[in-house]
């Protein structure tokens, strides 16, 4: 951890590591310190005591709270969300249930869904939000899928679960976190407060920019530091909002591994692994993980806000990892790896082997190539416990590598499969269509501009990003009519981009004239 948080730490972790770490092995902690400065302006030093916003490892904790609900009959998991926010979209809250919600599987966007109702990324951060005006704001989004068939990650469903916390127990959130966790586990140093009380009582969140050239080589940690925007607790709340401690963290880790404040059978279905390995609050076996070392099974969760990094990870043979950084970005799986090795006097050696080299096409075949890559996927889904796929960007890489290498059909076969089986997110197939526009293969890429807009048809931005295609292929007629879709949509939905969209659409018009 110490070369963590000095220079050439970036290498390893991205940035240099200000924060706290606690490691325990059987309920025992066997090392906890803490690195960095609380406030690089007044150089207050990080400490153990030190509380730092947690982001999303608040999840855990408001499913806990949903499951003492369940536990004392106020609330079942089959419950859908109007039969307790009667405000609530009722189209959508009768589609929806608790269990959903809990397990990402609700069909609900992430924030992404708020831009696409014409709420601005630029002033969202910082609008203040009842939890009954939030609830209503997202009746107001779009399901990205049938609830319960897929499983897509959905900080606003959790934004529901506080709601319905509250419309349940009449009490605010912060109350019974209180109650409910805080005050029967003894914990200190943590719980959901005020804008004032994060501002004052908590460590300041830094984001750190790596430079590059000559500046990376004067510059001690080869890059800079910058105090990260401040973001509204409200609309954080009781999907990010908490603040706490390592050492508050790991009383909460072991009340969990005991049933402390939960039935041993509830506190089992909490833990119940769902679609992708999501839990409630928590994920079975990260795949990232498993990689880096097939010896071991965990439940972990991590957390990010501008400016801030957390993680907690329970490993099956009784191992606890916490770290709390008030820098970002940092590459969570490597710490949790690394010092994981380090606990237990282990070489890195245990990795999954039999990934093919993707450097070129002739290594990649050489090695095995499609066929490999569907083997090493499958040992490690049955590592895992469930499916687990190849990123986005390994297989738009490997189309590319056939492609290049004059193979349209093995590159055609692969698309497909890639619009069929993964399920790519708006920003995936974007990223697609402009990689393929880079290297001139338009109608490739048009594909993928296609593809985004069947899956999206309500958005402005895909209908933006297609109509760029068809200008860089010269298809000035269709660029055209993609940018009049881009606008309507951006128009009815008071987006930011608006102007963009208009612009683009003034300079095809003016080409299909010409």
């Amino acid at each position: 951890m110490s070369s963590y948080e000095s220079s050439g730490q970036r290498k390893k972790i991205k940035s240099p590591f200000s924060g706290a770490v606690l490691v325990a092995k059987d309920g025992k902690v066997l090392f906890k310190k803490a690195y960095g400065h609380a406030s690089k302006e007044t150089k207050a030093p990080n400490t153990i005591e030190t509380k730092f916003s947690i982001a999303s490892v608040t999840k855990q904790f408001t499913a806990m709270l949903i499951m003492q609900m369940i536990e004392k009959g106020k609330l079942n998991l089959t419950d859908s969300i109007s039969k307790h926010l009667p405000y609530f979209s009722k189209d959508l809250g009768d589609q929806i249930t608790i269990h959903q919600l809990l397990s990402h599987t609700s069909g609900l966007p992430h924030y992404e869904g708020l831009e696409k109702i014409g709420i601005r990324a630029s002033s969202f951060f910082s609008t203040q939000y009842t939890p009954k005006s939030f609830a209503k704001l997202i009746g107001n989004t779009k399901l990205i899928h049938t609830p319960g068939t897929s499983y897509h990650y959905s900080s606003l469903g959790y934004i529901l679960l506080g709601a319905i916390l509250e419309e349940t127990s009449r009490q605010t959130y912060n109350e019974l976190l209180q109650k409910s966790i805080v005050q029967p586990l003894g914990l200190k140093n943590t719980g959901f407060e005020s804008n004032d009380f994060i501002a004052n009582q908590v460590a300041q969140g830094y984001n750190f920019r790596e430079l590059e050239g000559f500046d990376w080589l004067i510059t001690k940690q080869g890059g800079k530091f910058n105090t990260a925007p401040f973001r509204d607790q409200s609309n954080k709340y009781s999907t990010g909002g908490m603040h706490s401690t390592v050492e508050d963290l790991f009383i909460w880790s072991e009340a969990i591994r005991n049933n402390t404040i939960l039935s041993k059978e509830l506190t089992a279905k909490m833990l119940t692994p769902n679609k992708d390995g999501y839990c409630y609050g928590w994920m079975r076996n990260w795949d990232d993980l498993i990689e880096r070392n097939t010896n071991v099974r965990m439940y972990t969760h991590g957390g990010t806000l501008p400016g801030f990094n957390s993680s907690i990870t329970l490993f099956d043979d009784g191992t606890t990892i916490i770290f709390l950084a008030n820098v970002h970005p940092l590459k969570d799986k490597e710490i949790i790896h690394q010092i994981y090795l380090t606990t237990h006097g282990l070489e890195d050696k245990y990795r999954l082997d039999g990934y093919p080299d993707r450097g070129s096409l002739s290594n990649f075949e050489s090695q095995g190539g499609i066929k490999a890559l569907n083997t090493y996927f499958s040992k490690l889904s049955k590592l895992c416990g469930y499916k687990v796929l190849p990123s986005t960007n390994s297989i738009t890489g490997i189309m590319y590598l056939y492609i290049k290498n004059e193979q349209q059909v093995k590159a055609d076969s692969l698309k497909n499969v890639f619009f069929t089986d993964f399920n790519p997110r708006e920003s995936d197939l974007n990223r697609a269509g402009y990689d393929f526009l880079q290297i001139n293969q338009c109608e490739f890429a048009l594909e993928f501009f296609h593809e985004n807009v069947k899956k999206s048809p309500n958005s402005a931005n895909a209908w933006d990003s297609l109509g760029e295609g068809y200008m860089i292929c010269k298809k000035y007629h269709e660029a055209v009519e993609s940018y009049k879709k881009a606008v309507e949509i951006a128009q009815n939905k008071n987006s930011q981009h608006l102007d963009v969209y208009k612009t683009n659409l003034s300079k095809a018009i003016k080409k299909l004239e010409e």
